[in-house]
């Protein structure tokens, strides 16, 4: 069993609640955690990089000098990739980067991902952040460095849309707000620590348990 430390939203430690890591995965599948980190990163470049063909470059309809008597090499137009301010010979075109592992291979890396973060202590709990009724930023960030986590990378978990709690800490450095349901392997691998909203922690336990029961 590995224990995970529950705060209240002041940052004081409130209790303890014990995980047993394989609920999450037999073990951390480190080449298939690559390979989400991989996938989740391409799917975030915008691929919008462009380079101009010879017949995308403005100009060269009129050839720039006859072509036997002048000495020089023979030309035809002023685009030619050859001339300074010509188009580019093998052009770079707009693309999308994005790809997605299978749906079993997402699944079973995101859990393997968050036993990763459990085996190495980064997972936490908090108790009342998700209770606020209006952004707070203070409060989050006062949080934070009460927990020892300014300035680090922490995602908040929280279960449901709660935007508040994204307004809140939105503007933190190195600090982001995901709803559990949209967790993926990428996300958690890219923030040392995970900090779950008691509600979302509870959930996912459960879901946990749950499936447990239907595979034994």
């Amino acid at each position: 069993m590995t224990q995970i430390t529950i705060y209240n939203a002041q940052g004081a430690e409130t209790g303890k609640l014990e995980l047993d890591p394989t609920l999450l995965d037999k073990a951390v599948r480190r080449p298939l955690l690559k390979e989400a980190l991989i996938a989740h990163l391409a799917s975030q470049r915008q691929g919008t990089h462009k380079t101009k063909k010879r017949d995308e470059v403005a100009g060269g309809g009129k050839k720039p000098w006859k072509q036997k008597g002048t000495g020089r090499a023979r030309a035809g137009s002023t685009r030619s990739p050859v001339w300074v301010g010509g188009g580019h010979a093998k052009t770079v075109e707009p693309r999308d980067y994005a790809y997605q592992l299978p749906a079993g291979q997402r699944r079973i890396a995101l859990l393997s991902g968050l036993r990763y973060r459990l085996e190495k202590g980064g997972i936490k709990a908090v108790e009342g952040l998700d209770a606020l009724k209006k952004p707070d930023t203070k409060s989050i960030a006062a949080f934070l460095k009460k927990v020892g986590l300014a300035g680090k990378g922490t995602l908040l978990v929280s279960e449901g849309h709660q935007e508040a709690l994204y307004l809140s800490a939105r503007n933190i450095p190195r600090a982001a707000v995901s709803e559990r349901r949209n967790l993926n392997a990428g996300t958690v691998l890219q923030h040392s620590n995970v900090i779950f909203t008691k509600s979302a922690l509870d959930a996912l336990v459960k879901e946990l348990h749950a499936a447990k029961k239907e595979s034994a």
